[in-house]
């Protein structure tokens, strides 16, 4: 994980198109909001923080959206972003599932068959 930076230097830290995981913070701090990118991690950030109180940013780029799934739900659980509704989405055709013991919200967030 890289950062915080600030959401200013955006486009100075995170440049090619790839999947992702990223924290936003109002504070540089704290985790506000956890979010997941399955194919261009820069342009979620962008799209997140529009007409939002964000000011900084943490990122990781990811392998495959695979990899930024399970990354997204790894970082939900450890640092608690206030913002976050919900775990992030899982990724179509996956089969992954939270790990996280006692994982009420992954829990109601899976989709029933």
């Amino acid at each position: 994980m890289s950062g915080p930076f600030s959401l200013r230097y955006l486009h100075l830290f995170v440049g090619e198109k790839s999947p992702g995981t990223f924290i936003l913070s109002r504070n540089g701090r704290l985790a506000d909001y956890v979010g997941v990118s399955m194919e261009d991690v820069a342009g979620a950030i962008r799209h997140a923080t529009r007409q939002s109180s964000y000011r900084y940013f943490w990122f990781a780029v990811a392998a495959s959206a695979g990899e930024a799934a399970q990354l997204g739900h790894t970082w939900y659980h450890r640092y608690h972003p206030t913002d976050n509704v919900a775990p992030p989405a899982e990724f179509a055709g996956s089969a992954w599932q939270c790990t996280t013991d006692g994982c009420a919200a992954c829990a109601l967030a899976q989709p029933r068959h």
